[in-house]
């Protein structure tokens, strides 16, 4: 393996590795101290706050006839609808149902790709889609009198996520190509405060600060530095060097690195379904990007 390569896959792992703490981290925040739209205004101003003084010097002039409308839908699919739907999710769902959930995304990617993109879907990349939705379904369908874990509405949210989050990796992929990671990721973000603040005001100005205990302000700052600020930044450059597909592939490690957090920390359940689910997922996005592997 080359040492770029390597470079790439141990960065996309650690994001990966992020992530999937992440399920079990906002839900110790969201939504018992902060709603879930309060949260995500805060975590996006923050973020763009951040982004805009590592960056205020190196700023690069964007060429906005040719590329405003993509900042503006990568905006929308990054870090407006995207985000909004994600933790509104997460705030109903549980952590294993939404990590498996999310691994739809490189399944997803491949079909924006093909209509933004016109890249021709194979027979057996068909296959993996329907085995995928296939997993997808079992996660979201619930028997009325079996108890489970997690929320018919919640898994919803973090299915649409999912897809705003695959098409958000495919509209990127020529900017980052074209600007710094850093130019491209201060915009998506400041103009995705545009996009949450009517929605997150409201619960962002209800939030009593002074009553959150210090493992919510651990879990808030987790999302908002580690996993807003560094994963979105370690993901536009992987983007730089290989295909969206490749960094949609890594999300196959957050299903494995949710649960052990989930079961480890927070007491949720495992069931034999999820362990299905997955396998149903893991195979169809696996038949998916075989070949672009």
């Amino acid at each position: 393996m080359k040492r770029d390569n390597l470079k790439i896959y141990v960065a996309l792992t650690f994001v990966s590795i992020l992530y999937g703490i992440n399920y079990s981290a906002i839900k110790v925040v969201v939504p018992d101290y902060i709603g879930a739209y309060g949260f995500i205004l805060y975590r996006i101003l923050i973020a763009s706050t951040i982004f805009w003084a590592i960056n205020v010097f190196k700023m690069e002039k964007i060429d906005w006839k040719a590329d405003g409308i993509r900042i503006v839908l990568c905006a929308f699919t990054g870090a407006g609808i995207n985000q909004l739907t994600f933790f509104k999710g997460m705030s109903l769902t549980s952590a294993v149902n939404g990590s498996i959930i999310m691994t739809l995304t490189p399944v997803l990617v491949l079909i924006w790709a093909y209509f933004l993109l016109r890249e021709k879907i194979t027979g057996l990349k068909v296959l993996g889609i329907l085995i995928g939705m296939i997993g997808a379904i079992i996660i979201i369908y619930k028997q009325k009198a079996v108890g489970v874990s997690g929320d018919l509405i919640g898994d919803i949210f973090v299915f649409i996520n999912s897809v705003t989050y695959a098409c958000y990796l495919v509209l990127v992929k020529p900017l980052i190509k074209k600007y710094r990671p850093m130019t491209v990721m201060t915009w998506i973000f400041s103009i995705g405060f545009i996009f949450v603040f009517p929605v997150g005001i409201q619960e962002a100005v209800e939030v009593q600060l002074g009553e959150m205990p210090m493992n919510a302000w651990i879990g808030a700052g987790y999302a908002i530095i580690l996993v807003t600020i560094i994963a979105y930044f370690l993901n536009a450059w992987a983007l730089t060097k290989v295909d969206s597909s490749v960094v949609g592939a890594f999300i196959y490690l957050q299903p494995v690195i949710a649960t052990l957090t989930a079961i480890l920390f927070f007491n949720e359940i495992f069931l034999i379904k999820h362990l299905i689910a997955a396998a149903f997922v893991f195979t169809g996005v696996w038949l998916v990007t075989k070949k672009s592997s």
